[in-house]
């Protein structure tokens, strides 16, 4: 049976301080003004994956990834804004209650300080060339900060690392604490734009993939079908999607779909790619037109409750709200909404289920956000 939340209950991450969410669904409504939290929760949720491993961590790092002279974050940056830049201490706590009745809780922590390392040694950290001086005799040693950082799981140290200012990539392997992995997928805001979706799983159940291409009517009415092409000129040996519509003379990438279509495809697709598992899905409602928004949410809320996902979602869209909370009513019972709220550097949260939500909205014309 799939190992789903409970209870999440953060102590410290980023600029969230003391949150409890209880009472988890199937289906979970994340809301609340910008900066509330939102996104924070789902990183956390995340981190849940395998939250002995820094890779995994290394995940939430937001423009962690950026080689370095970019003028993004470099991992040292990231893993600092981990922590909460108001609190000397650095540290990230938070304890989850699982529908197993199991109760898992990670700390990561660090502390700063300096190390003194060559020239060379530096310029490998950072990704940067160097040229050894033929002249010069002795090294020169640079005087780097440090984040020494330890992660602990129910009290037991599972994982330690080194991360140096400037250093934009991981050196060296870090799996150092490993148990069955949680099928945990979480898809940004802007991720459909990348064109990398899940979609084998869909194209080899045939009922899946009929009702995927009845809901992409929405986006083409003339779609005919979607299919793995393998470029047989392709170095690599990879193909791309293409969908094939009476619209146009032959199939199209779907690279050059617009934003609506990729998206709806990949929310659908990653559905399916968390069967049995978490799907956490930030800003649910970007790119989605208005008009497609009710057949598309209906299909990844029941196709979630089929394939035993729960759904994390967050949006400040009143609009979207009410159109996932409307489109599928047998699910309302099993939907909760939370809206998060900043009061004197904590944060609360206000819970409605989905049924009551709704009675709110009609009778009272309380703003969900």
């Amino acid at each position: 049976m799939a190992e789903h939340i409970k209870n999440i209950t953060i102590e410290t991450f980023r600029g969230i301080r003391s949150l409890q969410l209880d009472g988890l669904f199937p289906i979970n409504i994340l809301t609340g003004d910008n900066n509330c939290g939102k996104t924070s929760v789902l990183e956390v949720l995340g981190s849940f994956a395998d939250p002995g491993d820094f890779r995994c961590w290394r995940t939430l790092l937001r423009r962690g990834n950026a080689p370095a002279l970019s003028g993004r974050l470099s991992l040292f940056e990231g893993f600092s804004d981990l922590f909460d830049i108001n609190c000397e201490e650095k540290k990230v706590a938070y304890s989850v209650e699982t529908s197993e009745n199991h109760t898992e809780h990670v700390v990561l922590s660090a502390y700063e300080d300096t190390e003194e390392l060559t020239e060379k040694e530096y310029a490998e950290l950072s990704g940067l060339s160097y040229a050894q001086d033929e002249e010069r005799q002795e090294p020169v040693l640079l005087s780097v900060s440090r984040l020494k950082m330890e992660i602990r799981v129910d009290g037991e140290l599972v994982g330690q690392e080194c991360i140096y200012e400037g250093q934009y990539r991981i050196m060296m392997p870090l799996r150092q604490y490993l148990k069955e992995g949680r099928n945990i997928i979480y898809i940004s805001p802007t991720r459909h734009a990348e064109g990398n979706v899940f979609l084998t799983s869909i194209l080899s159940n045939p009922e899946l993939y009929e009702n995927m291409l009845d809901v992409l009517k929405a986006y083409d009415e003339d779609i005919i079908s979607i299919n793995y092409d393998r470029d047989e000129n392709s170095v690599s040996g990879r193909g791309i999607y293409k969908i094939l519509s009476k619209s146009h003379k032959k199939a199209l990438p779907l690279n050059v779909y617009g934003d609506g279509m990729k998206k709806a495809l990949l929310l659908m697709s990653a559905v399916v790619r968390a069967k049995d598992g978490i799907l956490l899905l930030d800003e649910f409602e970007t790119a989605i037109h208005t008009s497609a928004m009710d057949k598309t949410f209906r299909w990844i809320l029941e196709t979630c409750i089929k394939l035993n996902v729960q759904v994390f979602l967050t949006s400040h869209s009143k609009e979207a709200i009410e159109k996932l909370l409307r489109c599928s009513p047998r699910l309302q019972n099993q939907m909760a909404v939370y809206t998060l709220f900043r009061e004197d550097k904590k944060t609360t949260v206000r819970r409605l289920t989905g049924e009551k939500a709704i009675m709110v909205q009609d009778d009272m014309g309380l703003e969900l956000r």
